[in-house]
């Protein structure tokens, strides 16, 4: 379940997502593993967001490991952010983060930033 301005929270799950709104765009920084086990819930808390038109940032700072589920769903939320006319930007990736979307030429249909975007507060 989505939750704007706190922090989304699994005990079991090794992944944490953390939805910041501002007034240019919307922030999620995601905590943790991204695998076949925990997609699905990033999924269902930034899908929604995806789907608004508004340009959306995976702050990616903080993730410690991704699989290929983990680069298929942000593969999935670029082109559902597109669709509906926003925009996807990943964020200050980790170099192992960084090395998968290199290896498998992600890096060519997403945008990735070696830091989170400036943006105003609401």
């Amino acid at each position: 379940m989505w939750m704007p301005e706190e922090a989304w929270v699994d005990e079991a799950l090794p992944l944490q997502v953390d939805v910041r709104d501002r007034a240019s765009d919307t922030v999620v920084v995601v905590s943790g593993e991204l695998d076949f086990a925990t997609t699905p819930h990033l999924w269902e808390a930034v899908g929604p967001l995806a789907r608004s038109g508004r340009p959306l940032v995976l702050d990616l700072a903080a993730l410690s490991f991704c699989d290929s589920s983990a680069l298929s769903i942000l593969v999935r939320l670029h082109r559902t952010a597109q669709g509906s006319g926003g925009s996807l930007v990943l964020a200050a990736p980790q170099p192992q983060v960084e090395a998968a979307l290199t290896v498998t030429m992600l890096h060519r249909l997403l945008t990735i930033r070696p830091e989170q975007p400036d943006g105003d507060p609401v």
